[in-house]
């Protein structure tokens, strides 16, 4: 399927990112970050390259066919992840980048628990999509 090459890209990639993302906080963060920006910086890379997996195997366990050949699952997991993390990188850098107000911060708040609750729907709905 064209859709499974797609979905293997964005899942490889999210990888190659978080990893990115993780040896950037390492290193080039790590003296401007206090540890509760570091935890939220690891947080988003934690669940970025964990859940980045996820679709890899769920990329296996369809082709197996364990689960059912549809794409929803996959879409509710990336945009969870790109919504999550990514709003966690952003908290992360404007508590040390911008003022407490910006309107960056406060628009991104809100964002991280749409995106826990897409990555949550991609997962139950998998569920729902397993063979039997």
């Amino acid at each position: 399927m064209k859709s499974d090459r797609l979905f293997l890209s964005i899942s490889i990639l999210g990888v190659a990112i978080g990893i990115l993302f993780g040896a950037f906080g390492a290193h080039a963060l790590k003296d401007l970050f206090s540890n509760y920006e570091m935890d939220i910086w690891n947080k988003g890379i934690f669940y970025q390259i964990t859940n980045s997996l996820g679709i890899m195997i769920l990329l296996i366990l369809r082709k197996n066919n364990f689960i059912k050949k549809t794409n929803s699952p996959f879409y509710f997991l990336i945009l969870g992840i790109i919504f999550f993390s990514f709003s966690l990188y952003a908290i992360s850098l404007t508590n040390v980048f911008l003022s407490s107000e910006h309107w960056l911060k406060t628009l991104m708040i809100p964002v991280t628990p749409l995106g826990g609750s897409l990555i949550i729907l991609g997962w139950v709905l998998t569920v729902l999509k397993i063979n039997k």
